[in-house]
This record gives structure tokens, C-alpha cells and sequence, in this order.
């Protein structure tokens, strides 16, 4: 009988364990593709505007020296 009660103890830790852990896990996840994502959103925005400054710069440029 206490063999029972400790296998199945130790079986419900371990799924408890296991539960919590793998919702840390996915916590983690979610906010690391978040992150993944702003990051691509604020590099494309970045390169944008480097386009903008450049096309600027070419065409003062450009005017300048007629």
C-alpha cells in the first residue's frame, strides 16, 4: 500500500513539475517571438527611413550642383 501512495506521489510531483515548467517555457516563447517580431518591425522601419534620408541627401545633391 505506501508503495503505491509514493509511485503514485511521485507520479503527480512530476506532473505537476512538468505542468509548471512547461508553462514557464511557453511564457517564454510567446515573449521571445514578441520580441522577434518588434524588432523586425522596428528594423524595417529603420531601413525606411535611411531610404528616405538617402533619397533626400541624392536629391539636394543633385540640385546643388546644377
Amino acid at each position: 500500500m505506501n508503495v503505491t501512495y509514493y509511485v503514485a506521489g511521485f507520479l503527480s510531483g512530476i506532473s505537476i513539475a512538468g505542468f509548471f515548467i512547461g508553462k514557464e517555457l511557453y511564457r517564454f516563447y510567446i515573449k521571445d517571438k514578441v520580441q522577434k517580431k518588434q524588432l523586425h518591425r522596428l528594423s524595417k522601419l529603420n531601413d525606411k527611413i535611411k531610404a528616405k534620408k538617402t533619397a533626400q541627401y541624392e536629391s539636394g545633391e543633385l540640385s546643388n550642383s546644377m
